[in-house]
């Protein structure tokens, strides 16, 4: 006999359900003019927020910071990546950081405002690409994610209060690579009004972006839009769109890259054969066991969607999804590969969004009425909350506790200070556990390299000389404010941007600097500094002379200008 539940048992219950059944109705709230002025704000608040904070008071990998500052210092010198020098990601990071400097005159909060700015860029362009095709929340939450993406500060895969600007140029690449998502995926087979056909110019303009900031990213996001186009092969405005705006973007990069396309593609085929040279399917298989807890829920929820869309669809349709879901996490996972990046996935965030609206939709045309104890649609968005909500805090969080923390002033006990007036506002805090490289890269040992460069080369040398360093990153340009020698690189990490057979040439790399700084304590990983030193200090110790050092550094120089040498 079954066993019949006490009357208030049920009663409560069924007050839960009704209530949780609410939520998809409140859910489904369409956009209007004031709404949008809403979610603008929003948007909007959080890119005024990073550009509060400026440059973040750093807890780990404090050099880091210098890829994106003498790229930016290189390009505020009429430098352009490429043509005048080796980018270590790609060409577009650096026009973002000389927009930041040029806004900050020159100071490191520059890298606050080019985060705010390209944050604002995301946000908005992103929700202009929602509205027309989702809810206002779900329009409002996925852009909105993915300025914070752009913006938190702090690297993927580690805790949210761990601040950093390290691999700044990841957060960027993923929040793009949402926007591609978002426009490839959420779209309805079969319509193409102009509003969606810009959308598919839209995704090329962003995928020819990401081809300019990181090329890994770039070649994702082509994936993703030729998947889609294979999603609606009966509509060739799409493909047509996407070349277009391809070819806008592609256009406009080379164009101010002075159309050298073969420096353009010699950079691409350098990374690329440094990055292969350190890539093994053992860790491609290693980042897709990683993401399988991350990818648990969302399989849920592309399982529950493919189920209610399977009662008026046939069963290769209805699981769609699954297979979208599949391609995303496979890309997740190639990056992660390819990546200098801990963990994490931040795109499941984003399909999560948009699988929640397309089981709104299977539910509302399908026979599917309830689901057990609540009804299919509330069991779709609870699910799909699930996958969201941590990723949004997370992030959240983190650029939450960043502006409490930059608006604290810690005495010198806790951090130390760079000599440098447009470094005054950077502050490294020393890393209590970590490997010695953490160690180095950051806090008052990293300060202190720096600052003891800085004086030596003030002492034996003229203000106009320009000066190499042959370690991960070169900081002396812009902390001295000098103009940076034609050549050299902004980052230099074994197997990603060199390694022993591809490499930039000796001449390439520091053959037009005055002044070449060897470190005694490097700051790069001990792989990083074998591999320099393996390939590099020979041709140094061959070409310049030993001219001054310290307990930190040896500066060399060109036997034909030793004046102000202290070492004959």
């Amino acid at each position: 006999m079954p066993v019949i539940p006490p009357p208030h048992k049920r009663q409560s219950g069924g007050e839960l359900a009704s209530s949780l059944d609410l939520l998809p109705q409140l859910w489904r709230t369409p956009p209007n003019y004031s709404r949008d002025a809403c979610a603008i704000l929003l948007i909007l608040a959080v890119c005024v927020g990073t550009a509060f904070i400026g440059a973040v008071h750093t807890r780990i990998f404090g050099h880091d910071i210098f890829i994106l500052l003498d790229s930016g210092w290189r390009v505020e010198n009429g430098q352009r990546p490429a043509v005048d020098y080796s980018p270590g990601t790609g060409e577009l990071l650096p026009l973002l950081m000389a927009a930041g400097l040029k806004l900050a005159h020159n100071s490191v909060r520059g890298i606050g405002y080019a985060s705010a700015l390209l944050g604002a860029v995301v946000g908005l362009w992103s929700y202009a690409i929602a509205r027309n095709r989702m809810s206002w929340i779900s329009a409002s939450l996925v852009s909105l994610l993915l300025t914070l993406i752009a913006v938190a500060p702090y690297p993927l895969g580690l805790l949210p209060n761990m601040f950093s600007h390290a691999m700044i140029y990841n957060r960027y690449g993923y929040a793009l690579l949402g926007m591609v998502v978002v426009e490839s995926f959420q779209r309805t087979p079969g319509r193409e009004d102009a509003k969606l056909a810009l959308g598919s110019v839209s995704t090329g303009i962003i995928s020819a972006a990401l081809l300019f900031l990181k090329p890994s990213y770039g070649l994702v996001a082509l994936v993703f839009a030729a998947y889609s186009v294979l999603l609606d092969r009966r509509n060739w405005w799409r493909p047509a769109g996407i070349l277009l705006g391809f070819a806008a973007g592609i256009l406009a990069m080379i164009a101010w890259l002075r159309f050298d396309f073969e420096a353009v593609f010699n950079t691409f085929r350098l990374l690329a054969a440094a990055k292969s040279g350190g890539l093994s399917l053992w860790e491609i298989r290693w980042a897709i066991v990683k993401g399988l807890p991350d990818f648990a829920a969302l399989a849920l929820l592309v399982v529950f969607v493919g189920v209610i869309r399977s009662s008026k669809e046939p069963i290769a349709r209805s699981f769609s999804p699954l297979a979208v879901a599949i391609l995303v996490m496979l890309g997740g996972s190639l990056l992660l590969a390819t990546n200098a990046q801990a963990g994490g996935y931040p795109l499941n965030a984003v399909l999560a969004i948009l699988l929640v609206e397309q089981g709104f939709a299977a539910a509302k045309n399908s026979g599917i009425a309830t689901a057990g104890f609540l009804r299919a649609d509330t069991v779709v968005l609870l699910v799909g909350l699930l996958c969201f909500v941590p990723d949004l805090l997370a992030n959240a969080s983190g650029l939450g506790s960043a502006i409490i923390e930059s608006r604290r002033n810690p005495p010198a006990s806790e951090v130390a200070r760079f000599q440098s007036a447009n470094l005054s506002s950077l502050l490294l805090f020393d890393v209590p556990f970590g490997t010695d490289a953490d160690y180095r890269s950051n806090g008052r040992v990293y300060v202190t390299y720096v600052n003891d460069g800085m004086d030596l080369i003030r002492r034996v040398s003229k203000s106009a000389e320009t000066v190499f360093t042959l370690d991960i990153f070169n900081p002396f340009p812009y902390a001295l404010l000098r103009a940076p020698a034609p050549g050299g690189a902004d980052c230099m990490a074994f197997n990603h941007q060199f390694n022993d057979e591809h490499k930039p040439t000796p001449d390439r790399l520091f053959g037009s600097a005055d002044i070449v700084m060897v470190p005694k304590h490097p700051s790069a990983a001990d792989v990083d500094t074998q591999a320099l030193f393996r390939n590099y200090l020979p041709d140094i110790q061959a070409r310049f002379r030993l001219c001054a050092e310290t307990d930190w550094w040896q500066l060399y120089k060109p036997p034909s200008h030793l004046e102000g040498c202290t070492v004959r």
